[in-house]
């Protein structure tokens, strides 16, 4: 299991490069790849580690990621705008199963992070913001797992499911 999460490597310099948006790229000299979002190059990062310490046959599942709705003042990359854009990319890229550059055409299950808020969690304000719902079930934003405003669930093809909010 991984837990990529290209919040946590945000600038603004990077923004698009960070929350699936058009960007030149990130050129990887190693592999010769010009990778168009963090997304991607974290996970074929953890592949190439693996592979390297031969380990490069192992499954690789995402128990975790996502991108928190509201922010302390001072924090540019939290905003409801770019919860709804990264996990709304995300839901449609695991559906998808388009893998990575290193890994094209492979499906990981994949786990959000968080199906709701937490109100109660202590720390900063984002530690509190990063669910698609409120505690009292009412949707934030729709990150397309909504339908006629219902969760819907596809696990039968595991490509979506959602992880603790605790």
């Amino acid at each position: 299991m991984v837990n990529p999460y290209p919040y946590f490597g945000y600038s603004p310099k990077m923004a698009n490069y960070a929350l699936f948006k058009r960007n030149r790229g990130v050129h990887d000299r190693y592999t010769g790849i010009t990778y168009t979002n963090m997304y991607d190059a974290m996970l074929d990062a953890t592949y190439s580690a693996m592979r390297k310490l031969g380990y490069g046959d192992v499954g690789i599942v995402v128990g975790e990621t996502g991108w928190p709705s509201v922010c302390d003042p001072g924090q540019p990359a939290c905003s409801m705008e770019n919860a709804a854009w990264f996990n709304g990319n995300l839901v449609r890229r695991a559906r998808q199963g388009k893998g990575t550059p290193l890994m094209p055409n492979r499906r990981f299950e994949t786990y959000l992070f968080s199906l709701f808020n937490e109100n109660l969690k202590p720390g900063p304000t984002a530690e509190r913001n990063w669910g698609l719902f409120r505690p009292d079930f009412s949707p934030i934003y729709d990150a397309g797992i909504l339908r006629n405003g219902q969760v819907c669930y596809d696990l039968q093809n595991s490509f979506f499911l959602f992880t603790r909010g605790a």
